[in-house]
């Protein structure tokens, strides 16, 4: 009789912690589903005032704040009056607004560059020139593609300019605006020391938690209006390694670009995919990530990015 009551007890506790746990999943679940209708209401909002407010931008982060990028020529007021009476107050209330104006001719110059910078990146890897680098395109004061050799390289800079202008005016169909004008600079550069060799892909799930690894950037449900994602983070010296995560949920492909020490990486991932990549042996500074849509339509997904103290495996 008492070893039935200690079994029976047993099972009572078992089925108390199952239920427990359920529940505690139910809630996480049903948070995360209000989260995403709570945001999928305000995007649609957002979505309806693009034309009226130019906005040419707009996306959610982790932390509750609401980014936008609108015409330099609308009112910002009047955009957040009509998100004000257009947004239930409950779900507005949950985030901060933060709105940068641009003026539209920034904004086409700098997909146009965008553009410009991914023809040429194509070009060298399709003829495997992998000591050529390209730099971030800048469009302040002049829209400027530069371009850097070792000088140690067999091809002159004078040649790899001519080369690359020819392949730019070939595929002049495929860029956007053909009244911008760029140009190109090559420069020669001797201490490769510091810039970073390919990422890796890794076969691992990860789920960018733990001790040892440390998350800097955590955007999930991205809805970026431009087609165009870009965060950027400092890599401590004291670090040597990091990994970042692209969740693709868009319908086209995506180019996801790593910006380091004025050179840029930049690795392709298909629609509906997800990819990990991890970097060794890191550069400490100033490290941007871009994701770009091939086709310049919104940008939905996920991007992390976690740094290590230990070796990634």
């Amino acid at each position: 009789m008492r070893n039935f009551i200690s079994v029976f007890i047993i099972i009572v506790i078992v089925i108390l912690v199952i239920n427990i746990d359920i529940d505690k999943n139910d809630s996480f679940s049903n948070k995360n589903v209000d989260v995403e209708k709570k945001w999928d209401r305000i995007a649609s909002v957002l979505e309806n005032a693009w034309d009226d407010f130019g906005l040419f931008s707009f996306q959610a982060t982790p932390e509750s704040t609401i980014f936008i990028e609108m015409d330099e020529t609308k009112s910002e007021l009047q955009l957040i009056k009509y998100l004000e009476e257009n947004i239930n107050k409950t779900d507005l209330n949950q985030y901060n607004i933060k709105i940068t104006k641009k003026s539209l001719h920034e904004v086409e110059t700098e997909s146009f560059m965008m553009k410009v910078s991914g023809i040429v990146f194509d070009y060298l890897q399709e003829n495997n020139y992998h000591d050529v680098d390209i730099y971030v395109p800048s469009t302040k004061p002049s829209p400027i593609l530069k371009i850097s050799i070792p000088k140690s390289s067999t091809r002159s800079s004078e040649n790899i300019k001519k080369e690359l202008e020819d392949v730019l005016a070939s595929k002049s169909a495929k860029l956007p605006n053909k009244d911008i004008s760029y140009e190109i600079q090559v420069v020669e550069h001797i201490d490769e020391s510091t810039i970073e060799s390919d990422a890796l892909i890794s076969d691992v799930v990860e789920d960018f938690e733990g001790t040892e690894n440390h998350l800097i950037i955590s955007d999930k449900d991205i809805f970026k209006g431009n087609g165009i994602y870009k965060m950027s983070w400092a890599q401590p010296s004291d670090s040597k390694e990091y990994k970042f995560h692209v969740t693709n949920n868009t319908g086209t492909n995506v180019t996801v670009q790593i910006q380091q020490s004025s050179h840029t990486k930049t690795y392709n991932l298909a629609a509906n995919d997800s990819t990990t990549w991890i970097q060794s042996a890191a550069s400490s500074g100033d490290h941007t990530i871009v994701v770009t849509t091939s086709d310049g339509r919104i940008f939905k997904g996920d991007v992390f990015v976690s740094r290590s103290d230990v070796p990634l495996n």
